[in-house]
C-alpha cells in the first residue's frame, strides 16, 4: 500500500496519462516483451505452477452485477475480462476490445471487439453480451450494489430509478456482432478505465437467460477471462484453471489458482509460514509493523480511506461542534505509528493521495491538511460550544460501532482512551460480525462507527458523491446545501480545471464541518513468496493473477 508519497505520485502519473490518451486506437497488442519473458519463465521452471491465496470468506456472489465487496471483485477479475484491462504498470491496454475510438466531444466511445474473444463454453463474446450485461446492472429490480458506476452512460440513472422504461434508450448498443457503441451523459475522462472494473464485466446472455443461478456452482459457471472455475467447495475452497478459450491464453502460466477461505488473521499467517499460502494480505496487526520493518512484508498503494462515520440524524451528532470536537481530539500520527502499524498515512482530508481530480492529482490541488491533527485545545472549545448549543452540561455516553477485526479492535480502544483523556468523554465500544454491521449502518442504527471507503475508478468524485443529500450510499444522513451545490456544479462542469476546483471546494466544506472524520489513508500490506512473480496490484483496489507464475 501507500508508504512513500513519491511512489503514489509516480503510479498515478502514468495511470492518468493513459486516461488522457484513451481515444487512441493503436492499443491492439499485449506487451510482447512481458509475454515472452513470462513464457520463458514457465518453460524453464520445473516447479508446479500452482498459487494459493486467501479469499477470507465465501463470496456472496460472483456475478458482476451483484458483487458488493472487493474480495469477490478480486476473484471475478480473474474469471472475467472487460473491454479493457490494466497492464503491470497500471496502463490501460486492450481486453475484449482490441481497439476503440472516441468522438471529438468525448461522449461516444466505439469499441471494436476481438473476434478471438470467447466464453469458456466456446461461445463468442459479442457486443450484445455487453449490452445485456450493462442493462441488467441498471435494472431497478436487480438492485446492483454498485450500479451507479454505470450512471455515466446516457440515461443510465433514469433507467435505474425506473423513470425510463425502454432499454433501447440506454446509451449502449451493439452496432454489429463485434462493435459496441457507448454514449455518455457528458465527457467523462475516466470512463475508459472504468470499463475494467468488476461491475462492468460482461456475462453470457444466453447462459444467464437459460439459468439464473449459473454463477453459483462450478459446473454451470461460464466466464470469458484468463481463468474459469474447476471446483468450488462452498465456504472452503475455490479452484481456478486456465480458460482454454481465452484469447490471451498464451500469457497465462498457472495451472491452478486456488482460493481458500480463512477469515482469521493468525491462522492465515500460520498457513503462509507453513507454505500453505503463497500470498497473504490479512496479516495480524500485532506483527504487521515488524514484518514491514524486516522487509518480509511489502506495501502497495490503495486509494482508500478509514474514517469515523457520524449519524447526522442523532441529536448529538447533528451538532457540528460536537463532531469537530471528536475529530480534532484524535492523534492520527499516534494511531498509525502505534496502533494500525501498516504503513498507513494520517488523513487530514477526504481524498487519498494518488487519486486524480481530472486535472492533476487531487491532494496536490487541495493541500494535504484541511485541519490540525491532535488539536486538543480547539477540541475542548468546540465541545463546550456544542454542549451549550444542545443545552447539556456533559455528553451522554456515546456508542462506537465497528465490525470484528483485529485492527479495528485496537483502533477503537485507542480512540476511546484519547476521547476520555482529552475531552472527558465516555465512549462505549460495540463490535459485531461484518454483515450485521453493514446492515446496521445501512439502516441508520448507530451513533458513531468506524468505516472505510475505496475508489472504484481514478477520480475524486467517486468518493465524494456518497455524502450528497439523498445519495443511496449516504448512510450518515449528511445534508449540507453548500456541499451539494458545489458537487452539482462539478457534475455539470466540462472544463476539467474548473471542475477540479469545485471538487476541492466541496471537500473543504465537508471536512470543515467534520461531516465525517478522516482517520488514515489505508495501505495494502502483503506477504508474497520469493518464488512467486507476475502478480499485479493497483492503486484502485484490484489485483491481477493473469500473468502470475512460480519461478
Amino acid at each position: 500500500m501507500i508508504k512513500l508519497r513519491s511512489r503514489i505520485v509516480f503510479l498515478t502519473f502514468f495511470f492518468v496519462i493513459t486516461l488522457l490518451i484513451s481515444a487512441c486506437s493503436n492499443n491492439s497488442q499485449v506487451n510482447n516483451q512481458t509475454d515472452n519473458e513470462n513464457k520463458d519463465a514457465k518453460t524453464d521452471s520445473t516447479k508446479e505452477q500452482v498459487i494459493t491465496v486467501n479469499a477470507l470468506s465465501e463470496p456472496p456472489s460472483l456475478e458482476p452485477a451483484l458483487i458488493d465487496n472487493q474480495v469477490a471483485g478480486d476473484i471475478s477479475n480473474q474469471l472475467f475480462e472487460g473491454l479493457v484491462r490494466l497492464d503491470k504498470e497500471g496502463k490501460i491496454v486492450p481486453g475484449v476490445a482490441e481497439r476503440w475510438e472516441t468522438s471529438d466531444d468525448g461522449t461516444i466511445y466505439t469499441f471494436h471487439l476481438n473476434k478471438d474473444a470467447k466464453w469458456s463454453n466456446g461461445d463468442p463474446v459479442t457486443a450484445q453480451d455487453f449490452v445485456y450485461s450493462w442493462e441488467k446492472v441498471l435494472r431497478p429490480e436487480v438492485a446492483s450494489p454498485l450500479g451507479s458506476n454505470l450512471f455515466f452512460i446516457k440515461n443510465g440513472a433514469a433507467y435505474n430509478e425506473g423513470s425510463l422504461k425502454d432499454p433501447a434508450e440506454l446509451g449502449v448498443k451493439a452496432v454489429d456482432e463485434y462493435t459496441l457503441e457507448v454514449t455518455l451523459e457528458k465527457p467523462t475522462s475516466f470512463f475508459l478505465g472504468l470499463t475494467a472494473f468488476f461491475t462492468l464485466l460482461p456475462i453470457n446472455e444466453e447462459v444467464d437467460k437459460a439459468n439464473s443461478k449459473w454463477a453459483s456452482e462450478a459446473d454451470t459457471f461460464v466466464s470469458n477471462g484468463p481463468f474459469t472455475i474447476e471446483s468450488w467447495k462452498h465456504g472452503q475452497e475455490l479452484v481456478m484453471v486456465p480458460n482454454e478459450n481465452y484469447w490471451g491464453k498464451d500469457v497465462v502460466k498457472l495451472d491452478k489458482l486456488k482460493w481458500v477461505m480463512v477469515n482469521e488473521q493468525n491462522t492465515e499467517y500460520a498457513m503462509y509460514q507453513s507454505n500453505e499460502l503463497d500470498f497473504s494480505t490479512n496479516l495480524p496487526n500485532s506483527i504487521r509493523n515488524k514484518l514491514i520493518s524486516s522487509g518480509e512484508a511489502n506495501t502497495a498503494p490503495s486509494a482508500s480511506l478509514a474514517y469515523l462515520r457520524f449519524n447526522h440524524k442523532n441529536d448529538v451528532f447533528a451538532n457540528e461542534k460536537i463532531r469537530q470536537a471528536l475529530g480534532l481530539a484524535l492523534d492520527r500520527n499516534l494511531l498509525v505509528e502505534k496502533v494500525t502499524q501498516g504503513g498507513e498515512i494520517p488523513a487530514l482530508g477526504l481524498i487519498p493521495i494518488g487519486l486524480s481530480s481530472g486535472a492533476g492529482e487531487f491532494r496536490d490541488l487541495a493541500g494535504e491538511s484541511l485541519f490540525k491533527d491532535n488539536d486538543v485545545e480547539t477540541a475542548k472549545q468546540k465541545l463546550q460550544e456544542g454542549l451549550d448549543e444542545l443545552g447539556l452540561s456533559s455528553l451522554p455516553k456515546i456508542n462506537l460501532l465497528f465490525y470484528t477485526d483485529d485492527t479495528y479492535n485496537k483502533l477503537s480502544q485507542a480512540m476511546q482512551e484519547m476521547w476520555k483523556k482529552n475531552l472527558g468523554i465516555e465512549v462505549e465500544l460495540q463490535t459485531m460480525e461484518r454483515k450485521v454491521f453493514v446492515r446496521n449502518i445501512q439502516a441508520g442504527d448507530y451513533q458513531l462507527a468506524i468505516y472505510s471507503t475505496g475508489a472504484d475508478y481514478d477520480d475524486a468524485s467517486n468518493l465524494m458523491g456518497q455524502f450528497m443529500t439523498g445519495d443511496v450510499y449516504n448512510y450518515s444522513n449528511i445534508s449540507i446545501p453548500e456541499y451539494d451545490r458545489l458537487m452539482k456544479k462539478a457534475e455539470a462542469e466540462l472544463n476539467l480545471e474548473e471542475r477540479a476546483q469545485y471538487l476541492v471546494d466541496a471537500e473543504k466544506v465537508l471536512i470543515d464541518q467534520m461531516a465525517i472524520s478522516p482517520l488514515y489513508y489505508r495501505t495494502k500490506v502483503y506477504l508474497q513468496k520469493d518464488n512467486i512473480d507476475g502478480i499485479f496490484q493497483y492503486t484502485i483496489q484490484a489485483i491481477d493473477f493473469r500473468e502470475a507464475y512460480v519461478k
